[in-house]
């Protein structure tokens, strides 16, 4: 994935400055882009992120007793 980053940042493995175009791992951009420190370039040729179906909410259960020991 090729993305722009806007602000440096780095973590354990990298480090990036801000105003470079990196190329990297599709999960990392897509962390960065969602913490706002960087943006996709060309987004059209960008894989798409498949988002799940929102799922109905399950009916509570009755509380259970505490077992001794």
């Amino acid at each position: 994935m090729k993305i722009k980053i806007l602000t440096s940042c780095g973590g354990v493995a990298r480090s990036f400055t801000a105003g470079t175009e990196p190329t990297v791992a599709d999960d990392v951009g897509q962390d960065l882009v969602n913490a706002g420190y960087a943006e996709l370039l060309d987004a059209e040729a960008q894989p798409v992120v498949a988002v799940s179906e929102p799922t109905e909410p399950t009916e509570p259960t009755e509380p259970t007793e505490p077992t001794e020991e």
